[in-house]
């Protein structure tokens, strides 16, 4: 079965969040630049950056009150006080810092945003979208209390929204990296909220950014069957500069030798891999970086420059894509075939032992 795989490197400004119409406006245009390269008739798959939601928690609540301020600190020290009543009560209410209160205060608006953009765009193009990552505590929505927040931690969320508009899966990150997401408080996912999902295009599963570099967890994607490892990124750091951890390389390099290229090669099941990454600057968080699209040479230690597929400017948006065959199908009892035959080799083990 053939499939496009399409990564968004996007490069947002602050007005692309003044509103919901602005925010779905930008990301539109992606999209119908997306659509003008690949035929979406074809089963495809695109997914869009780590960071694309942050804004969404304090941008719309604010715009226009922030002036010309130049950092994120800057825009709340400026914003909070013209919402002092709703702020100050998000803090009292959760007893916590103003960083966080803000992002707990802000999450139904923001998810709502987020979720009628991507579940929108999802349906209007026919594909299987990810929405990149928000930033919101756990939303639940159930007949007694309706649509309201759980808990008081706000993870790095990523949606995946099927070709109807509907979110299949949300799956937090689980490995935290500095210096933007400790210092606005985030909280780390568990382990076990990274589960596949089986779909009409195969098993797909979510690492976000930092996630796809532990072994552990491309083990664990891996050993659950996904084929397609769809891995929303950021980084913080300019492409070309040393890697912090180690100075012999670039961060480019890094990426390539330690990321998704690398980390896939040799895998059981795991086939391809789409890591696409924010460019340019929001306020004083500046992303830099290249999208990639790879795919499992089948041999540990292969090279992984021969593994790429698609690669995207060095800083610029763009739009790449690969078309892949893929081994996943849904058969006609409904049920995914290699989830089917993963499962009754596991039934197989528990008779014989």
């Amino acid at each position: 079965m053939k499939v496009n795989l399409v990564a968004v490197q996007a490069k947002p400004v602050i007005s692309d969040y003044a509103d919901a119409e602005s925010f779905y406006r930008k990301m539109a245009s992606l999209m119908d630049q997306a659509a003008s390269k690949v035929d979406f008739s074809q089963p495809t798959l695109v997914v869009f950056p780590e960071g694309i939601g942050l804004p969404l928690a304090f941008v719309p609540q604010t715009y226009g009150q922030f002036g010309d301020a130049k950092t994120i600190a800057r825009v709340f020290i400026r914003a909070v006080p013209k919402n002092l009543p709703r702020f100050l009560g998000a803090i009292l209410k959760y007893r916590t810092s103003t960083f966080r209160a803000v992002f707990l205060e802000t999450a139904l608006e923001a998810e709502d945003i987020y979720t009628s953009t991507f579940s929108t765009l999802a349906r209007e193009h026919g594909v299987y979208l990810c929405g990149g990552c928000i930033y919101l505590q756990h939303i639940e929505d159930e007949a007694v209390k309706g649509r309201h927040i759980v808990g008081r931690a706000v993870y790095n969320q990523s949606y995946l929204f099927n070709p109807q508009g509907v979110c299949l899966r949300r799956t937090p990150k689980i490995n935290l990296a500095p210096p933007t997401e400790p210092r606005f408080g985030f909280s780390p996912g568990n382990r076990s909220d990274v589960m596949p999902i089986d779909t009409k295009i195969g098993r797909l599963g979510t690492l976000v950014c930092y996630d796809a570099f532990h072994r552990s967890l491309i083990e664990r994607v891996d050993a659950m069957g996904v084929e397609i490892l769809i891995n929303p990124s950021h980084n913080e750091r300019r492409w070309e500069a040393r890697a912090g951890f180690n100075p012999a390389i670039t961060v480019g390099e890094a990426w390539m030798q330690h990321g998704l290229p690398t980390m896939i090669q040799g895998r059981e099941h795991l086939r391809y891999g789409i890591s696409p990454m924010l460019v340019g600057p929001v306020f004083d968080v500046k992303s830099h970086g290249q999208s990639r699209i790879c795919r499992n040479l089948s041999r540990p230690g292969a090279d992984p420059h021969e593994s790429l597929l698609a690669e995207a400017a060095v800083d610029e948006e763009d739009i790449i894509y690969a078309t892949v065959e893929v081994r996943g199908h849904i058969g006609t009892n409904g049920h995914n075939a290699t989830s089917e035959l993963l499962d009754h080799t596991f039934i197989d083990r528990i008779r014989r032992a």
